[in-house]
């Protein structure tokens, strides 16, 4: 079995260290660890042409993902994503360690979850077989206390990394760590990261797929522990999952979310699925591998629209 780590951070930085702390702790368990840095990576932005999605092209026309010209804008060879996603798809663990920017993670790791479609990673969805038995597991470095959008982001980046299937065992976050190569003053901060490699390795040797982190480290949601809501119609849902329930409120304080049922509700499960599909194509007709469907009054519109907006307004180009 194999563990890849993946560093959003500066070389020798702090989250690089607590992850080669934690891959550390898997190799001790008697894994195969491997490692890379994100910003050795060129990966191409995605664009929106929708070629990986809306045309199914990527199934439809090469099931085996060999021919890049069906499956992304982007030739394979036009960047390194591809030679990523096989480093991912050829691991049975994932951890990804990240510093905190402006309360998120880098952008870097953004612009790697948006490529996903392209490479036949997302659309893995709830429930699969136990021969995808795959974990992951985050850790997180805030200068200060100012990351309260970091770890649900990056937990999120990383579920998505091995198939939306929302197999988080572990994660960390630490704060007040500004300085480069500081965390080396924290032997707690390095304690709590060999810990977290080793709940991988746990979970890959056992082949179970439990959030292992305690009530300190989890968030409200059972699912994806995540502690970011969204107040919607009265009610709470997880700004991840959307996964619906009421608090209970005790002296003033919320006591605890009473949920609706299990992450068979979830966004991340067929049902989620349907939803989704269901919000786009119940407003425009969608044929597998055509695309898009249009009336004749959708098609004037948008014709006489993109004359007008077309000729409105030339962007500002850089000076190179």
């Amino acid at each position: 079995m194999k563990v890849l780590g993946i560093s959003m951070g500066r070389r020798m930085g702090n989250s690089e260290i607590l992850l080669k702390q934690a891959l550390k702790a898997c190799e001790e368990e008697g894994l195969e660890v491997a490692f890379i840095r994100l910003h050795d990576y060129k990966i191409n932005p995605c664009t929106g042409c929708e070629l990986c999605t809306k045309l199914n092209r990527a199934q439809a026309a090469d099931p085996e993902h060999k021919n890049p010209q069906t499956h992304c804008m982007y030739p394979w060879d036009s960047d390194d994503y591809r030679q990523l996603i096989d480093l991912c798809e050829g691991s049975d663990g994932l951890i990804l360690a990240a510093p905190a920017y402006h309360l998120m993670p880098p952008g870097i790791g953004t612009v790697m979850l948006n490529r996903n479609h392209c490479a036949g990673l997302a659309g893995k969805y709830w429930p699969v077989p136990e021969s995808e038995h795959r974990v992951c597991a985050t850790i997180g470095v805030g200068g200060s206390d100012w990351t309260s959008l970091f770890l649900p982001i990056l937990d999120f980046t990383a579920t998505e990394m091995i198939g939306s299937k929302m197999r988080l065992v572990d994660h960390m976050k630490l704060h007040r760590t500004p300085a480069i190569g500081m965390v080396l003053c924290n032997q707690e901060a390095l304690d709590r990261a060999k810990l977290l490699g080793k709940r991988v390795a746990d979970s890959l040797k056992e082949g179970t797929t439990y959030f292992r982190g305690g009530a300190e480290d989890d968030g409200y949601c059972p699912v994806c522990h995540n502690s970011v809501m969204v107040v919607r119609h009265g009610r709470f849902a997880c700004a991840i999952c959307d996964y619906e329930g009421d608090p209970v409120i005790v002296d003033g304080k919320i006591d605890h979310i009473n949920w609706d049922g299990g992450i068979e509700i979830t966004r991340w499960s067929p049902a989620g699925v349907q939803h989704h599909d269901d919000e786009q194509f119940n407003v425009v007709k969608f044929i597998p591998g055509k695309g898009y469907v249009f009336t004749e009054e959708q098609k004037t519109a948008m014709e006489e629209g993109r004359k007008v907006w077309g000729k409105y307004l030339d962007p500002v180009m850089p000076k190179r």
